[in-house]
């Protein structure tokens, strides 16, 4: 495993990240907007706020390429898809996005 494809893979999980964090966060934004002095207005800037995060988060993590074979890393036919998006394993050359354990390195 070379340090480049190391790092593309903690790209990749980064940007897993971000979308959960984006999803989990939208119950509580609401609930705050909710909570201000205009509601309408505050509950209409907050959903156009975390929609526009929450579709940036998806396209970069739709368009992730993936550092062995350089293919879309969510996709099995070159499309770029939302329904992978948290797959474990590129859909073209199998490489994990953990880093796999090895029990006794001399064995390697």
């Amino acid at each position: 495993m070379t340090l480049e494809e190391t790092a593309a893979r903690g790209r990749i999980r980064r940007g897993r990240l971000w979308l959960l964090g984006w999803a989990i966060t939208l119950g509580p934004a609401l609930w705050i907007a909710a909570r201000a002095a205009n509601r309408k207005f505050a509950l209409a800037g907050t959903a156009l706020v975390w929609t526009i995060g929450i579709a940036l988060a998806a396209g970069r993590l739709m368009f992730a390429r993936c550092p062995r074979c350089g293919r879309l890393f969510h996709s099995t036919n070159g499309a770029p898809s939302v329904a992978k998006l948290f797959a474990g394993r590129c859909g073209h050359c199998g490489l994990r996005l953990r880093p796999e354990r090895v029990v006794y390195p001399s064995l390697e």
